[in-house]
């Protein structure tokens, strides 16, 4: 990594004796905006050189990937009796990497918190279904609702089909299998975007160094304080128990720990790291959870919640099943859910208000997720900066210890 300043080494210095002299936390852009983009930069134009030299070095990009990339360019650019096929490979691959990179942000989180799947995956759900029972037909392209394509505007709910009014409505495995695609890749996203904790952990390990931030999590999961608020007790509790659980199931409990909507996973992939768990073990178990299990299982239920058909049956089960507060509550979803999709889809005409809303719908959608990415963009820089500085208190604690 480059040098520091001698101010910046000055600061590390002092840090290597108390850590609490410099608190690398300051380093955010509203704070110390120079200083966070140098560090940042430092981080990102030594990534950028390393990663080119890895991949002007490796089998796999010299012999495979390049020589791909330089055919299917060439393909694309001169017209012939592979037109069709090339074209066709082009949009699987824009498919793919469009819902592996909204999961991979999922797990992330866009840097505050905001869950790609209500944004993008519950909605492409709903727009296939309605689509589906719209037209009668599953026979359309639900693929092309990625990219923020102008021929399916956002705030419509319709992809374009040829509507057969005489036909027999789909069914729900029909409409299941036309979003479960997406529903896996964006699943196996959010699984590669664990690696990041498990990946720290490890490396800090390796090290024979204890990784901040499980060191701080493992704090937080043994405080026992009574002044500690009972539901910040309990999820101590829990995470304690998750990471004695891992430890001792491996495999299997980190993909028992993965198969539901467990927030507090980022712990698992640290736990997993820490305890120098193999890589492929990790990630497998997290794909298996997340994508083919959780979210296979997420879909089978939106399908049904958005279906016209299948939602009143569902709903009213909800209510006959769950005493007192069951009829009450199925009331109020099916009356809730119908109006929602009522006004997104415009049946019924509406205000004029509501109208004017749906036309700047769109644009007010895309000022909301280029905020979200930059805010993502905002929150990565600033723990770069803040992971550099750790690394260089690190290494002068090192030298330190090697000179006395």
């Amino acid at each position: 990594m480059a040098s520091l300043t001698k101010k910046n080494s000055a600061i590390l210095e002092v840090g290597v004796v108390s850590s609490s002299d410099y608190d690398v936390k300051t380093l955010v852009f509203h704070k110390s905006p120079f200083t966070t983009a140098w560090y940042s930069g430092l981080v990102v134009r030594d990534f950028v050189i390393s990663t080119t030299k890895y991949c002007l070095t490796h089998w796999l990009f010299l012999f495979v990937v390049l020589p791909i990339t330089i055919v299917w360019t060439a393909l694309a650019h001169v017209d012939g009796a592979h037109t069709e096929a090339v074209t066709e490979a082009t949009f699987n691959l824009k498919f793919v990497v469009w819902w592996l990179f909204l999961g991979i942000m999922s797990s992330i989180g866009l840097g505050s918190g905001a869950q790609t799947g209500t944004m993008f995956l519950f909605p492409h759900i709903l727009k296939v279904v309605y689509s589906a029972e719209m037209c009668h037909s599953v026979d359309f392209n639900s693929r092309a609702n990625m990219w923020f394509n102008p021929d399916i505007p956002t705030t419509s709910l319709e992809i374009p089909c040829e509507a057969h009014p005489d036909a027999p409505m789909p069914t729900w495995w029909e409409m299941y299998s036309k979003i479960i695609g997406a529903t896996l890749i964006w699943g196996i996203g959010t699984a590669i975007g664990e690696i990041p904790p498990y990946q720290f952990s490890y490396m800090a390990a390796v090290a024979g160094e204890i990784d901040e931030d499980f060191q701080a999590e493992l704090d937080d999961a043994q405080n026992k304080d009574e002044n500690l608020g009972i539901m910040a007790r309990y999820f101590n509790r829990m995470k304690a128990w998750m990471v004695d659980f891992i430890q001792r199931n491996g495999f299997w409990g980190v993909y028992l720990m993965s198969a539901w909507p467990n927030f507090a996973f980022d712990l698992c992939g640290m736990c997993c790291g820490h305890f120098k768990m193999d890589f492929w073990t990790f990630i497998s178990a997290t794909i298996l959870g997340k994508a083919f299990t959780l979210r296979t299982i997420q879909a089978v239920f939106l399908v049904a919640l958005f279906s016209s058909r299948i939602r009143p049956v569902m709903i009213e089960t909800i209510g006959s099943v769950v005493p007192v507060i069951g009829p009450p509550t199925a009331a109020f979803l099916r009356e809730k859910i119908d109006l929602f999709i009522e006004k997104i889809s415009g049946a019924g005409g509406g205000s004029e208000a509501s109208s004017g809303l749906r036309k700047y719908a769109p644009l007010l959608w895309g000022a909301f997720i280029t905020g979200m990415v930059l805010i993502f963009v905002k929150s990565s820089l600033e723990a770069f900066a803040q992971q550099y500085v750790k690394d260089e208190r690190k290494a002068a604690a090192r030298s330190k210890k090697k000179g006395t």
